[in-house]
């Protein structure tokens, strides 16, 4: 019986689906059922039934399940317990964002986390995606709030990732386009229009899918200077595709100068904003204390 066995049969029970277990915790969907399924021959019971509808618990697996997370809370308060015994204090939480990602609820986070612990030291570093995962991996970073997606998603044999939201991608038009007036916005309706683009490494890598798949498009520049991007949009010089974040951060959006238009074009995997942090290392309290004051606010937010 192994550790992550018990956190599959925790997570099915809660999402009553292989695949959607799979999804949340970045693991195969045949990994997970195989593994269930030798933990059910070795407790020589079924713990779920499966049908068409879905994964349901048997009678004996409700049991099993709600022993699977007793245990999973015990393994928690242990490693809590453990730290708190630790009298080697780190000097400072080191944690990593993605440039260009805006957390107005940040100042709230740092307020809660000084209230709780007055000589916890914090710093934030601004850096790609992938920076932030090679940081963490380097224990560089106790933390890191990234974009999980293809690249970042390949390192799974060493870090471990929470989502906090999907992804959602939105067209962003002048209030004159003709494109304003659409309620959402398919590849094919952008072949005429020029764009700019916001260059980061995420937005990148899905305008080259968008781009190689539907293209070539017309690119007038890309900018590390979102204002740029901004007023460029807002004069009617190009449209820009840009995610649900800009949306809360754009004035212009605000005024009704910019226009957001859903973006109806599905990548094969869903892409998250979340967490990422290394395997196999028992947070500190503070740690899990930041993280979970993120998905709180991330929630609230969306």
């Amino acid at each position: 019986m192994r550790i992550e066995q018990l956190e599959y049969i925790s997570s099915v029970a809660k999402t009553n689906s292989f695949s959607k277990t799979a999804q949340e915790l970045h693991v195969s969907q045949p990994a997970i059922s195989q593994s269930i399924i030798r933990l059910e021959r070795e407790l020589g019971i079924n713990i779920f039934e499966r049908s068409s509808s879905g994964v349901n618990p048997t009678t004996e697996g409700k049991v099993i399940i709600q022993n699977a997370v007793d245990i999973l809370t015990k393994l928690d308060e242990l490693r809590l317990n453990a730290d708190s015994f630790k009298n080697l204090k780190k000097k400072e939480l080191k944690i990593g964002l993605v440039s260009g990602l805006h957390l107005p609820f940040l100042p709230d986070i740092l307020s809660e986390l000084k209230n709780k612990f007055p000589n916890q030291q914090v710093s934030f570093r601004e850096m790609s995606s992938l920076k932030i995962l090679e940081a963490t991996i380097n224990n560089q970073l106790d933390i890191g709030i990234l974009a999980i997606y293809e690249k970042t998603l390949r390192h799974q044999n060493i870090v471990k990732f929470r989502n906090f939201y999907k992804i959602v991608f939105f067209v962003f038009v002048d209030q004159y386009s003709p494109l304003a007036s659409f309620e959402s916005i398919s590849p094919y309706n952008l072949k005429d229009h020029t764009f700019v683009m916001y260059n980061a490494e995420f937005m990148n890598w899905y305008f080259e899918k968008f781009n190689n798949q539907f293209g070539p498009f017309d690119v007038l520049f890309t900018s590390n200077n979102i204002e740029t991007i901004r007023e460029s949009v807002r004069k009617g010089l190009a449209i820009t595709i840009d995610t649900e974040g800009e949306l809360l951060n754009n004035p212009f959006v605000k005024t009704g100068e910019i226009i957001p238009i859903p973006f109806q074009f599905d990548m094969p995997d869903s892409n998250y904003l979340g967490l990422v942090e290394l395997k196999n290392q028992s947070a500190s309290i503070e740690v899990n204390t930041l993280i979970n004051a993120f998905d709180t606010k991330f929630k609230e937010m969306y």
